[in-house]
């Protein structure tokens, strides 16, 4: 045998090189170039579901969130209640449509039952266009009759991504049997890519939506139940003019250092050195929200709620 010949057959069996340190380091960085980006886009969805949960909480006070000053971390932190329940059922929706989508593929493939899905997919096509058209109505237009709650991004979303899916699977009917379409036009590549970003747009503007909703509701429930935080009781050196039902006593005392005393407060949150509180019984109608800088002319007390 030449030698070139047992060369060869060496080398056929030898076992594979292990794998080099270059190697595993360009391995790395390429895991790196894919997860880095995500986890940017990931930490600025939470910061912006946080900052607008927390900005519809404290509207709902009469108070604008920048005067609280919170920072970015009390944003990512606040924004868990706003991404865990849009999250779950994303993830929901997306194994239901893997699952309708390997079962279309498995009838596709079958024979004898092409009119069937050619029909049922005319039909998806054309619910599909009417339901994008109504959630791009409802955009622009009061609609006469009432809406449920993230109709119009939902209607939008799910109108675009039926309507492409329908389309893709008459365009799967129209292939030769055997054949696939392994270069697509680029109409058709720029209409997949349009409908994959206003799908995701919509996704966003729902869950800004539920973020919004759910700092409201948060307040309101932090209104019902304000009688069992904690109490507030503020000693001050000069008098801070609160009105009822906040109660100002004096310190008779002429060696105090505080001369009033303040109570009926009801604590709501710290930040940046401020107090958020609110009286007693305080309603949205009629309530007013007081912010206290933390100050040594200023004692702050707290007292366990009911």
């Amino acid at each position: 045998m030449p030698a070139a010949a047992r060369l060869n057959t060496v080398r056929r069996k030898s076992p594979s090189a292990p794998t080099t340190g270059v190697d595993l380091s360009h391995s790395i960085i390429q895991w790196f170039a894919i997860i880095a980006p995500l986890t940017t886009v990931a930490t600025a969805l939470a910061f912006w579901f946080g900052w607008t949960m927390t900005a519809t909480r404290t509207a709902y006070f009469g108070i604008d969130q920048s005067i609280l000053e919170y920072s970015t971390v009390d944003y990512l932190l606040r924004s868990a209640d706003a991404i865990i329940v849009p999250a779950i059922t994303i993830l929901l929706i997306s194994v239901v449509c893997i699952g309708i989508h390997a079962l279309t593929l498995n009838i596709i493939g079958r024979g004898g039952v092409h009119r069937y899905i050619l029909f049922g997919a005319w039909i998806i096509l054309s619910g599909g266009v009417l339901l994008t058209t109504l959630g791009v109505w409802v955009m622009f237009e009061e609609p006469p009759f009432v809406t449920p709650f993230l109709f119009e991004p939902v209607a939008l979303g799910s109108g675009v991504a039926v309507s492409s899916y329908a389309f893709w699977v008459l365009r799967r009917l129209a292939t030769p049997s055997g054949q696939r379409l392994r270069y697509l036009p680029m109409w058709e590549k720029l209409g997949y890519v349009c409908t994959v970003l206003l799908v995701v747009l919509a996704l966003f503007w729902a869950c800004s939506l539920y973020a919004a909703a759910l700092g409201t509701g948060r307040s309101r429930e932090y209104e019902r139940e304000l009688a069992k935080r904690p109490s507030v009781v503020v000693y001050s050196v000069h008098s801070l003019a609160l009105a009822s039902p906040v109660r100002e006593d004096r310190i008779p005392d002429p060696d105090a250092k505080y001369h009033f005393k303040y109570t009926g407060l009801k604590f709501v949150t710290r930040s940046a050195d401020k107090f958020f509180l609110l009286p007693e019984g305080w309603r949205r109608e009629s309530g007013v929200a007081i912010i206290l800088e933390e100050n040594p002319e200023y004692r702050v007390e707290f007292v366990p709620g009911g």
